[in-house]
């Protein structure tokens, strides 16, 4: 008799603990999944080649002088103070990084550049990088 209450009291306490850790386990997932709310659903199998829809002319990112041919770059290593604010003409091998560190001396100011230009300046096809040609004017703040 005294085994079956002790055996009682553990069940009790076994499925009062389970039941609490259940609740938690319940409560911590509903909340994580509030917190990746804004995660889009991958589970799709739905894709589509965007690439099917340029023609080989709106492909081709490949900058180009003007007799037609594939322009060399050479990556620009500017200093502050070798670029002042106002207008200035891109040059070939310059990013928006070279452009501020030549303007501010810290190239992770390249967002004021682009701000202040974002009309002019174009960007790839996933939108992700901005994309400045040779000759182009820019207005640098």
């Amino acid at each position: 008799m005294k085994n079956d209450k002790a055996l009682i009291f553990l069940a009790l306490v076994f499925a009062a603990l389970f039941s609490y850790w259940t609740f938690n386990q319940v409560r911590y997932y509903q909340s994580k999944e509030k917190a990746f709310s804004n995660v889009p659903d991958t589970s799709s199998t739905f894709t589509e080649n965007l690439a099917d829809e340029l023609t080989p002319e709106e492909s081709d990112q490949t900058v180009k002088d003007q007799a037609g041919q594939v322009a060399g770059w050479v990556a620009n290593d500017y200093k502050q103070g070798d670029i002042s604010s106002g207008m200035y003409t891109v040059k070939s091998g310059d990013t928006l990084w070279e452009i501020a560190e030549g303007v501010y001396g810290d190239g992770t100011m390249w967002v004021q550049i682009l701000d202040a230009n974002a009309s002019q300046v174009g960007y790839l096809s996933n939108g992700q990088q901005a994309l400045i040609f040779p000759n182009q004017t820019l207005l640098i703040p």
